[in-house]
């Protein structure tokens, strides 16, 4: 008895679950390609926030390169002296980051005194830790790996986890900070090759999941505002219906800049779609277009 209970519960979940889908499906006809061509015209654009992960990869040439400075900005701090930060990385790193990394520079970084001293704002004895961590798994010896990518692979293949998972045991405990977001930014970076992509790993579209904040988890509510009610923040992302759901972070980040520019017809805009949302008005596709904020 107890176990048909149970399945009966299930069933109801997910008619439930099935129905707040349905009614946001239906609800945000308008509003769903609206968001995708916002955050397609955005990433044509090119202009992006100071981001630490990207803009350090971005001075050299070399995968290996790319790959060891984008890994070690997750430390960098976004803060209002960033650019600073990135140039002291980048005179630490020198020329080439792998060969840093390879010859083991970071050593000297947790030694002595200089390890309470800081580099680009960060500890360096969290420098040392962090790569240190990276080069305990064998990603430093080109006898074993030839790239941190080709490393992070078999790592994630032979756990069975995913690259975030991996990502994940290498920087939990190095003083990274926010490494959920972090990581998801990471991945989004290497793994992609439009917007803020530099196109260094491949990995499964499926894994790229949308960099949260707070705030963007308050953008999803404003157009899903019963998403709890559906799932996880991940799931709502995903009925979106963007190429990949990491996408919808440049929805946020274009929303976010159309309201700097336009904040009394963004504020209606959000305003007018949650009541209705919550009332059920039954609206014609044209009445929604008729508050859209022009892209």
């Amino acid at each position: 008895m107890g176990l048909k209970i149970e399945n009966n519960a299930q069933v109801r979940e997910k008619v439930r679950q099935k129905n707040v889908r349905d009614y946001f499906l239906r609800y945000s006809q308008a509003v769903r390609p609206w968001l995708k061509e916002l955050a397609e015209k955005y990433k044509a654009k090119g202009e992006f926030p100071l981001m630490p992960i990207q803009i350090l990869p971005s001075y050299y040439n070399g995968l290996q390169d790319k790959e060891i400075a984008a890994f070690v900005a997750l430390l960098i701090p976004d803060t209002e002296n960033v650019l600073k930060n990135i140039g002291e990385f980048r005179q630490m790193l020198g020329e080439s980051p792998w060969e840093w990394f390879k010859n083991r520079g970071f050593v000297r970084l947790g030694i002595g005194r200089v390890q309470d001293k800081r580099t680009g704002g960060v500890f360096n004895w969290k420098i040392a830790k962090l790569m240190d961590r990276l080069w305990g798994e064998g990603c430093g010896t080109t006898a074993t790996y030839t790239t941190f990518g080709q490393a992070i692979k078999k790592f994630a293949e032979r756990q069975r986890c995913s690259y975030f998972g991996v990502l994940t045991y290498l920087v939990e405990d190095c003083g990274v900070g926010d490494y959920f977001y972090k990581l998801r930014l990471l991945l989004m970076i290497v793994a992609t090759s439009d917007g803020l992509g530099l196109g260094l790993w491949s990995v499964d579209p499926s894994e790229l999941k949308c960099p949260l904040t707070t705030d963007l988890r308050t953008f999803v509510s404003t157009w899903f505002p019963d998403y709890r009610r559906f799932g996880s923040v991940d799931d709502a992302i995903h009925e979106f219906g963007l190429d990949r759901d990491c996408d919808f972070f440049y929805a946020y980040l274009a929303y976010k800049e159309l309201q700097k520019r336009n904040p009394k017809v963004c504020s209606k805009f959000a305003t007018t779609y949650i009541r209705w949302f919550a009332l059920g008005a039954r609206k014609k596709p044209f009445q929604f277009r008729e508050i859209l904020p022009e892209i």
